[in-house]
């Protein structure tokens, strides 16, 4: 496995400030102005090797850039169908809830993705069928 890099560290303490689900546009917005010499490439890279050591997680949901998140405890996601704000809904432990092994199926992962308009387009009346 290769080293946590200076760049690497930078990303993954930025990711962890993080509550908003960001693309890696978004995360090379705000940490270019922590290290010099930071290209898109290696914000992009970086990620993409933090979700491979499962330091954070590729989400896994329909939109135009990859979201990533560096929360690791069970959660679900409530994403906003009209300005696409995605938000942390508390821990569901669906595993609790549901007996797999009736299935003969084994589970490494589970997300739970729940669609619907937030209530700030609501207020608005942004109420759309994306």
């Amino acid at each position: 496995m290769k080293n946590l890099t200076r760049h690497r560290k930078i990303i993954l303490e930025n990711m962890k400030s993080r509550t908003d689900h960001p693309t890696a546009k978004m995360v090379y917005d705000s940490a270019r102005s922590l290290t010099d010499k930071l290209s898109f490439a290696t914000v992009y890279n970086s990620l993409e090797y933090l979700v491979s050591t499962g330091l954070i997680k590729k989400m896994d949901i329909d939109s135009e850039s990859a979201r990533y998140d560096a929360m690791l405890d069970n959660h679900a996601h409530l994403i906003c169908k009209s300005c696409g704000e995605v938000l942390d809904y508390p821990s569901l432990d669906i595993m609790n809830q549901i007996q797999l092994d009736n299935f003969h199926f084994h589970s490494d992962d589970v997300s739970i993705t729940i669609r619907g308009v937030c209530s700030n387009c609501s207020d608005r009346g942004h109420i759309e069928n994306k």
